[in-house]
């Protein structure tokens, strides 16, 4: 993968965390600026790479992971760009965005169940139900200037009928936006996605990978930086940065915490220093079929103490305590749970009309957790057959008491929140009983900052990827500022890693810019036709 054109220098290269926009960040330096493996250095406080795009376990003991991520083919722009240079694990002689295109024309997205009611019955979505009074709303909103968004919820902007719209219930299943998220990332998702207008009721538009993330996307560009030689840190924490003294911002060191142990790296004043900023699964928490995951968000997150400490050394570094300090409306939960048998998957195709991974998502807009359950094509892990099948749940509103066991979802077993989606369901006692006999494992993980990115800022709370002034230091992932761009979404995770490393570097190279869908005629004129239905 490395380019033509081999560095001279001895520029070293320090990425702290190891998510997915540091590792591609990472690629990018070996594809477009002639860096060899040797002189990127990726530090991480976990013992594996790949930040929240994680996924992991085996059929005997039950697959899990935190978090589950929808691509986009028309919007992600550098993410399909630096996938088209790294190879294919799974197709010999196919990059990894070819695979990735490949499946998803082959296995496209059709929710036929997008929305269950309060008896788990398919709800109608063949309109958005907005009101005049709503639409205008809207429509104000995209006239507004982000300057005038600062602080300002999505409830603060929409009058409460708007919160029972299929238009919010899309918006919110889909993205996971909450009514007090900050309106101004609400803006920039219905224009960032403005051709998605006519598909969100069935998913149709939304892009697959042939495994889960970590499988499709952390793999195969660990496999490359591996291969290139990259010196990558494990179980090592960046705790807090120096700074040189006086005006501008110019990294002199690193201060780790490995094991225990503290260390320091000295920076040079020719070496590059990228940080992600906080991390949306930090402080995570496991259950099991027996136990609750709980909810603990006592400390500040690991990830965003660094953020906190190094703000207060610098102008123009942000302000981490916008986006972690109210725990309570940034945390939720998700449910890993492994069936050995297909009991489950087969009452559900019958019930939906969709094969197994097929509908990608049903909501149960009614509910009190607010739960989203998606059955994923078989295998969703690499070794999963046929046999053991993998079902996950998002809920939104996880510190509510569910329906059926009565408790908040925190509180919650494996078990009991299985039981709670069970008889949600239409599904009568006798397959009930079935799936219950076939779980082999059930893992609830509770995240104190899952939604932090959306929480209500002012410009400025975010950093931009190289601050003003900076020398050698960058950021990348959900909480530095992109123009125009949306967070929780890997390509914001990329464009960042791109953007970072391109201009601490001074290369003139473009990063691929965010599509201007919006003004596409032809998506005006379907976009007014599902708004006015």
């Amino acid at each position: 993968m490395l380019g033509n054109q081999k560095r001279q220098d001895d520029t070293q290269f320090y990425f702290v965390g190891g998510g997915i926009g540091n590792l591609t960040a990472a690629a990018y330096l070996l594809r477009d600026c002639g860096f060899e493996g040797k002189n990127i250095h990726i530090i991480e406080a976990l013992p594996v790479a790949g930040g929240s795009n994680d996924a992991a376990g085996n059929a005997e003991h039950g697959y899990v992971q935190r978090g589950e991520r929808m691509l986009n083919w028309q919007t992600y722009e550098n993410l399909w760009d630096i996938y088209s240079s790294i190879p294919s694990l799974n197709k010999p002689g196919m990059s990894v965005t070819d695979e990735i295109h490949s499946f998803s024309v082959e296995n496209p997205c059709y929710a036929r169940a997008r929305f269950l009611d309060e008896t788990g019955e398919i709800m109608p979505c063949d309109s958005y139900g907005l009101s005049p009074a709503e639409l205008k709303q809207l429509i104000a909103l995209w006239k507004a200037e982000e300057s005038d968004l600062d602080d300002v919820t999505i409830a603060d902007w929409f009058d409460e009928d708007f919160f029972k719209t299929i238009f919010w219930h899309s918006y919110r299943a889909t993205f996971a936006f909450q009514p007090w998220s900050s309106v101004m990332e609400f803006r920039r998702y219905t224009l960032r996605f403005f051709h998605l207008i006519i598909r969100l009721t069935n998913c149709r538009g939304v892009t697959l990978t042939p495994y889960n993330q970590y499988g499709s996307l952390i793999l195969p560009v660990m496999k490359v930086l591996e291969d290139a030689g990259v010196d990558f840190v494990y179980d090592t924490a960046v705790t807090d940065m120096d700074f040189a003294d006086g005006d501008g911002i110019t990294v002199t060191g690193l201060h780790t915490l490995c094991r225990g142990k503290e260390g320091y790296i000295a920076i040079r004043k020719q070496d590059k220093v990228v940080a992600t900023l906080g991390c949306m699964t930090d402080s995570a928490k496991f259950g099991s079929l027996d136990t609750p995951a709980g909810f603990d968000a006592s400390a500040y997150p690991m990830s965003a103490q660094l953020w906190k400490n190094i703000a207060g050394k610098k102008e123009g570094l942000g302000n981490p305590d916008k986006f972690f300090g109210k725990p309570e409306e940034s945390a939720w939960e998700t449910f890993s749970c492994t069936f050995h048998g297909t009991t489950f998957m087969d009452w559900m195709e019958k019930y939906t009309h969709n094969k197994t991974g097929e509908g990608l998502s049903s909501t149960f807009v009614e509910s009190p957790w607010y739960m989203e359950i998606r059955d994923p094509k078989v295998p969703f892990f690499k070794g999963q057959t046929d046999d053991t099948t993998f079902l996950w749940m998002c809920a939104f509103n996880s510190g509510a008491k569910g329906r059926f066991v009565q408790k908040s979802e925190y509180d919650c077993t494996g078990r009991e929140i299985l039981e709670e989606i069970l008889c949600s369901l239409p599904m009568d006692e006798e397959t009930r009983q079935k799936c219950r006999d076939e779980v082999a494992s059930a893992i609830p993980c509770s995240m104190p900052w899952i939604d932090a990115q959306f929480q209500p800022r002012a410009l400025g709370d975010r950093p931009a990827v190289v601050p003003e002034g900076s020398t050698n230091f960058g950021f990348t992932g959900q909480f530095c500022e992109i123009p125009e761009d949306v967070v929780f979404t890997e390509e914001y995770s990329v464009r960042s890693g791109r953007m970072a490393v391109y201009q601490l570097l001074g290369m003139k190279k473009d990063v691929a810019p965010v599509k201007p869908i919006r003004f596409d005629v032809r998506v005006i004129a379907a976009a007014a036709a599902a708004y006015l239905k």
